[in-house]
């Protein structure tokens, strides 16, 4: 994989070499930023007023952890201004894509070294990688799903604003009176889901998928199940774990059984035929396409979204 991603990037860079080479090639006038998932792009949306400089890779509503980037996702990089991405061992190929770059103006945030992290963990129920497996899957930690946090969005943000102020220091006034007004959007929300758990029934939530909500719960304190952990690549429970998750659902008599997107929730199925509950997904922002962007998706709507989600859930 890394070899192939190497000739990605020597013939991508060769095009540009191609495209470039007058060295009396104009400065552009306005910004270039390119931005890896969803969750970063709506950020910077938001702190700019518009999308018109942003380019958003993973726009066809692919996963992060199996994006491989084009030639032409590698030409946008190196002739962009800032550029944005997670920063995990998702992110591999972005090291040798920067190193190959020629680009000494292009500016980088790693999202991931904009806040503390959590280790992905299995808990109880939870379906272990086979032990001939485990170093394939070493990759998926620490967590990245850092963007579910809406108190971590509200740090992104800041520090987003602060880059792009940075580059555009002319129009920096606009950027920080934006980002102002949609931290305190993030914050507000934040306060309502804080809300919602306090006053719940319930403190638990499960997972017939994957689990890529760790900050969230770990933000309200919730305690989670799940068959499988946020990065794994398996899709099919054993036995053990699907009899773990129909008893614990009966057990605490759970009334929704969560799902992320992207999900052909059938885990999710036998356990609620089983048990009478009701599958609900909750939308992990990583299976967001251009399409939705188009019709007007949104983080903050995801997150409002989930947290109706959330209530049902817990009550």
């Amino acid at each position: 994989m890394k070899k192939f991603i190497s000739v990605i990037i020597v013939a991508a860079l060769a095009a540009l070499s191609f495209c470039s080479c007058d060295s009396s090639v104009a400065q552009k006038d306005t910004l270039s930023i390119v931005c890896t998932t969803f969750p970063q792009y709506d950020y910077l949306k938001n702190i700019l007023g518009s999308e018109e400089n942003l380019t958003l890779l993973l726009d066809n509503g692919g996963d992060l952890h199996s994006y491989e980037p084009t030639a032409r996702d590698i030409v946008t990089i190196s002739t962009a201004d800032l550029f944005v991405y997670v920063g995990g061992n998702s992110d591999k190929w972005v090291e040798n894509t920067l190193r190959s770059a020629g680009n000494a103006n292009l500016k980088t945030v790693a999202l991931i070294e904009l806040t503390e992290t959590y280790e992905e963990e299995y808990v109880a129920g939870m379906e272990h990688h086979h032990e001939h497996e485990h170093e394939h899957d070493e990759h998926c930690t620490p967590d990245e799903h850092i963007w579910l946090s809406l108190r971590n969005s509200a740090k992104i943000t800041q520090a987003l604003c602060d880059a792009v102020c940075e580059i555009d220091n002319k129009n920096a006034p606009i950027y920080r009176e934006n980002a102002k007004k949609y931290i305190s959007e993030l914050n507000t929300l934040d306060k309502e889901y804080k809300s919602v758990v306090e006053a719940a029934k319930r403190k638990t939530v499960l997972f017939a998928d994957r689990f890529p909500f760790r900050y969230l719960v770990e933000d309200y304190e919730l305690t989670y199940y799940a068959a499988f952990a946020g990065c794994s690549s398996e899709s099919e429970a054993s036995f053990q774990t699907m009899a773990f998750l129909i008893d614990k659902t009966k057990e605490l008599s759970l009334p929704v059984v969560l799902t992320i997107d992207g999900s052909d929730g059938s885990i999710a199925k036998t356990v609620c035929n089983e048990t009478g509950a009701k599958a609900t997904m909750l939308d992990s922002c990583q299976s967001v396409s251009a399409q939705d962007i188009a019709n007007g998706a949104s983080y903050l709507k995801i997150m409002k979204n989930n947290l109706e989600v959330l209530k049902e859930a817990l009550n």
